[in-house]
């Protein structure tokens, strides 16, 4: 028997790959604050079927926001370093904590009323198989494999393809795209849909062949996250109410706006709320977005409808901007800019704004501007081969949770964290770039599984299957299962599951969600503010908690 622990590595990771990786140049508190964590979990073995570190990985990550969470409280508070653990089985289920959600014990998915009120946000049926099928994985004329990405409007990828509306099953839709994709080259396809039809997709790569393209060698040279200094007047920690210091809240009357949709950025802020920041999310109505998400993602948030091409909305946004103190910013590179607020803009309107960027490919190389997913970095570095030949197949399969959004959300979280506490120190605030690409070229670094370790995680998993044309709600579905095979204990911790009112889903039951993956000795852990429909709340901010 291997004598592996997961316990163990996300303690290695912790320290070797990110509070020593003088490139993050985080804050020294924070490593003094590290030194307080434990790592606890009920199985050190690993038990999702992956070549790569996803519990590791993400619990490491989840102890460097604990810790500079526990750096600020110490800072804000002098209550001196806390004890921290990190629970390495909620750092695992935290990777597909949207399918979580629960009423009355039963699946959130089974609620009629709750499942009525989510899919009034999704504009463009997303779930019927023609449509969601246009986001998959499907061999290409040259023998590659290419991912075909219908983003939350599949109108033009089908478009592009050739294929008309129509109801069919999802077998059938999975064989009408392969019967179309199997005519083009994958280079072909890529270029057509990036550079002419302005959609998602790329070419499955090997880690091999994108560390020898242009972007890969780029990219590579970056660090997890990229920060640069702003001079900008020193920062204080505002003002709190009694009930806030009393709970020793890090990011209590911290201000946040999510500019963002679907999972990455979504992610950031839902960290910063749980740690006590108010967070308002900006959404237009008129948008598309995954809905479905809503009822995890969107806690702790109000949610605020604002069309920022009109002069209200404008109007709107920047009162909010010269209120806060975070922005971010999880849309295509240059969307908020070309509607008139870039950097040099956002700074006019308030200089100690710490913004944040959130994409799919990076910020610099050539692919930089393109739309992209989670599927779609997973593919181009390499990881979805790695997962293919891990399970035996001939084939990329993406990897079986959103592993890159979530985890992307943690070091998002992170450098947001860091910053905070670095503009109290000097006259400086921080424009933070973090990517999709950056984190799973770091999670690829941390190495693989070993023969010894691969079997063991394969035999645990006996009789999982997926193929490269499991899309990422099937795979979902699939992991969830097997998690409750292999697992079942995992969901049989009520203290791992959090209470939160349905009242703004116009329900009167409860909605239970997951906790986080860290506890602190003495700071409180809470969501204020329950999920619930989208553009709901004012967009303006809480005046009822002074600030300096």
């Amino acid at each position: 028997m291997d004598r592996y622990s997961v316990l163990d590595e996300s303690a290695r990771i912790l320290q070797d790959k990110l509070l020593s990786d003088a490139g993050l140049s985080l804050h020294p508190s924070i490593a003094d604050a590290a030194k307080k964590i434990s790592f606890t979990g009920d199985d050190p073995k690993p038990f999702i079927p992956s070549p790569c570190k996803m519990t590791e990985s993400a619990s490491a990550l989840s102890a460097l926001v604990a810790a500079s969470a526990s750096a600020i409280a110490a800072d804000r508070y002098g209550c001196g370093f806390q004890d921290i653990q990190v629970n390495t089985d909620l750092a695992t289920l935290f990777l597909e904590s949207v399918m979580l959600p629960t009423v009355k014990g039963q699946s959130f998915m089974g609620h009629d009323h709750l499942m009525s009120e989510v899919q009034k946000g999704d504009l463009f049926d997303m779930g019927k198989p023609i449509h969601r099928q246009a986001s998959n994985v499907y061999k290409t004329k040259d023998g590659r494999f290419y991912h075909l990405h219908g983003s939350m409007n599949a109108g033009p990828t089908m478009k592009m393809m050739g294929v008309e509306e129509q109801d069919v099953t999802t077998e059938q839709a999975i064989d009408i795209y392969a019967e179309k994709v199997v005519q083009h080259d994958a280079q072909d396809l890529e270029r057509r849909a990036n550079d002419e039809f302005k959609q998602a997709g790329v070419t499955c790569l090997t880690p091999e062949e994108f560390f020898e393209s242009e972007q890969g060698k780029i990219m590579s040279a970056e660090a997890l996250w990229t920060k640069r200094e702003i001079p900008a007047p020193k920062s204080q920690w505002p003002a709190v109410t009694p009930s806030d210091k009393a709970a020793l809240k890090p990011l209590a009357g911290i201000r946040v706006i999510d500019f963002s949709r679907v999972i990455a950025a979504p992610v950031i802020s839902k960290l910063l709320a749980v740690l006590g920041a108010e967070v308002i999310k900006v959404t237009n109505e008129r948008l598309p977005d995954i809905s479905l998400l809503w009822v995890d993602l969107s806690t702790g948030k109000r949610d605020t409808n604002i069309d920022l091409k009109t002069a209200e909305g404008k109007k709107q946004f920047t009162s909010l901007v010269e209120g806060a103190d975070v922005l971010i910013d999880g849309y295509r590179p240059g969307a908020l800019a070309r509607l008139g607020f870039d950097g040099p803009a956002l700074r006019s309107i308030n200089d100690r704004l710490v913004y944040v960027r959130e994409n799919c490919y990076g910020f610099k190389g050539p692919l930089a501007n393109r739309s992209g997913w989670q599927q779609i970095s997973d593919c181009l570095v390499g990881i979805a081969w790695l997962q293919g030949r891990f399970l035996g197949l001939d084939e990329p399969v993406v990897p079986l949770l959103p592993n890159s959004d979530y985890q992307v959300g943690l070091v998002g979280a992170a450098a947001v964290l860091d910053a905070l506490l670095q503009r109290t120190k000097s006259g400086v605030t921080y424009d933070i770039d973090v990517s999709l690409t950056q984190y799973n070229i770091w999670y690829y670094r941390l190495g693989q599984y070993n023969e010894i370790q691969s079997k063991e995680i394969l035999a645990r998993n006996e009789g999982f299957k997926v193929r490269h044309f499991d899309e990422m709600m099937s795979l979902l579905g699939k992991m969830y299962a097997a998690i409750q095979k292999v697992r079942p204990d995992l969901f049989k911790h009520p203290e791992y599951f959090w209470k939160m009112s349905g009242k703004e889903w116009g329900m009167n039951e409860d909605i239970h969600i997951l906790a986080p993956a860290f506890k602190f000795e003495k700071s409180r852990l809470e969501y204020t503010v329950p999920s619930g429909s989208r553009g709901r709340s004012k967009p303006v901010w809480d005046t009822s908690k002074s600030r300096l």
